[in-house]
């Protein structure tokens, strides 16, 4: 980003789109961004990096109960955790966040869900990465780091910054879904009583359980081993939230 940056959001007032107040909000010399969640910051220091996933806007179409219902160009803010669509007007506006409207666009699906932070359930966007009763979900994120001015003068600058913080999270059915890293000792225990099974099946196809599409593949067979199973508990093979 320059060192100006715009960032312009509008509140939704009535149906999926909408528009609202703007605030503005200036940056000190040293850099320092103060944020609110409609705002144009104003730096006198260029920032570095992006909030945007992909700042380029992508034709898209967002869906509610299961049915198209517009088609437009977006792009998504993980800094705000909102996807931003282009109007007609050509001014962005902002998605609501609900569960019953997704958003697909260049080559994910952003849906509202449930998930555990901190002990917490809250709700936002994520890329699911599979089907079925357990899923991988990706959750894109960017947090913004201060500008940290050198205590002395042999100290270098770090100037503002948009940092990459994305994750991953396993949901189970209805669940909350709960994050998780990527990893072989840490999957097998949050995918419980079929380890063994699983084991086998990441040796006998060489999967890396540090690779999403190799992860992806181990969740959806342990899909195919539950939809198999006689237990009458569907949640008695899952060690996710334990």
């Amino acid at each position: 980003m320059r060192c100006m940056s715009f960032c312009i959001c509008l509140l939704t007032v009535g149906g999926l789109f909408g528009q609202g107040n703007l605030e503005i909000a200036s940056a000190n010399a040293d850099g320092r961004v103060s944020h609110g969640q409609l705002y144009i910051s104003v730096s006198e220091r260029a920032i570095e990096g992006s909030p945007y996933i992909n700042e380029v806007y992508k034709q898209g179409e967002t869906i509610m109960f299961g049915k198209v219902r517009r088609k437009a160009l977006m792009r998504y803010d993980a800094y705000r955790d909102a996807v931003e669509i282009m109007g007609q007007d050509q001014r962005p506006r902002t998605l609501l966040r609900r569960n019953t409207i997704t958003a697909q666009f260049d080559g994910r699906t952003y849906k509202v869900m449930e998930y555990v932070d901190l002990g917490r359930s809250k709700q936002g966007y994520f890329n699911p990465l599979n089907q079925g009763t357990a899923q991988l979900l990706f959750k894109p994120k960017k947090r913004f780091r201060q500008a940290e001015n050198p205590d002395h003068g042999y100290d270098t600058y770090d100037p503002p910054q948009f940092i990459d913080d994305s994750s991953y999270y396993l949901k189970w059915g209805n669940r909350p879904a709960v994050k998780i890293q990527l990893g072989k000792k840490k999957l097998l225990k949050a995918l419980g009583s079929y380890s063994p099974e699983l084991r086998k099946f990441i040796s006998k196809n060489k999967l890396s359980m540090k690779k999403e599409e190799d992860v992806v593949r181990l969740v959806k067979y342990f899909n195919t081993l539950v939809e198999s199973s006689s237990d009458d508990s569907p949640y008695a093979a899952l060690a996710l939230g334990r």
